[in-house]
């Protein structure tokens, strides 16, 4: 069998589809049997912080249990890149997501090379152990061919 990380790293800029894949992802890991549901929950670092200490952790793992089956996404994910409630966000995704097979969820984490880079390397050791940045799926820019092509089709 082979084995396949149910959890993912998605860089790039806006506009190159990667919400669009994190639906397909969904649907081929609900094919697979790798997850019970399939559907896609988008969200940004910003609906995972509180205004409070202890409430952006109350709110992540609000999120993950009601992404259980699904992809959740997170866009703009470096913006959990801080000291205070974006770390206790992924804290509390490092708590709660151990990255295993059998676990009924995948994490897409969406955003700028640079910045997602930065983030693995500085916030929780355990980051990079559920979201592998060797493996990551990297979203380049149209080029005007393509674009091209893309208003043809359309």
């Amino acid at each position: 069998p082979i084995q396949l990380k149910k959890n993912r790293i998605f860089w790039g800029n806006p506009g190159t589809g990667k919400s669009t894949v994190a639906e397909i992802f969904g649907k081929v890991l609900k094919a697979l049997g790798l997850l019970s549901n399939g559907e896609v929950i988008l969200k940004t670092a910003g609906d995972f912080i509180g205004s409070a200490v202890g409430e952006s952790q109350n709110k992540a793992a609000v999120i993950l249990q009601l992404s259980k089956g699904k992809v959740l996404a997170i866009d703009e994910a470096y913006n959990l890149d801080d000291q205070t409630y974006g770390k206790q966000v992924l804290d509390t995704i490092v708590e709660k997501v151990s990255g295993q097979a059998s676990e009924d969820i995948a994490i897409v984490m969406a955003g700028y090379e640079k910045e997602m880079r930065k983030m693995l390397r500085e916030q929780n050791a355990g980051l990079s152990s559920r979201f592998d940045p060797t493996s990551a799926f990297n979203f380049a820019d149209y080029d005007v061919h393509a674009l091209l092509r893309i208003f043809q089709v359309r």
